[in-house]
C-alpha cells in the first residue's frame, strides 16, 4: 500500500506544480486538499487492521 500511496502522491504533486505556474505554495495547498481524504481513509483502515489483529492503537 505504501508504494501505491507514494506513486499517487508524486503524480498529484507533479500535476499541481505544473498547474500552479511556479507558485509552489498554491501547488502544495492543492496537493494537500487533493490527497487528504485518501490519506485519512487509509489511516483509519490501518488502525482498524491493527485492532482486528489484537494490536494497540495510538488512541489506547
Amino acid at each position: 500500500m505504501g508504494t501505491s500511496q507514494a506513486l499517487l502522491g508524486a503524480r498529484s504533486l507533479a500535476r499541481q506544480l505544473s498547474a500552479a505556474n511556479g507558485d509552489h505554495r498554491a501547488a502544495f495547498a492543492a496537493y494537500e486538499a487533493e490527497l487528504r481524504p485518501y490519506v485519512t481513509e487509509n489511516q483509519i483502515k490501518g488502525r482498524e487492521a491493527v485492532a482486528m489483529f489484537g494490536g494497540r492503537t495510538a488512541e489506547e
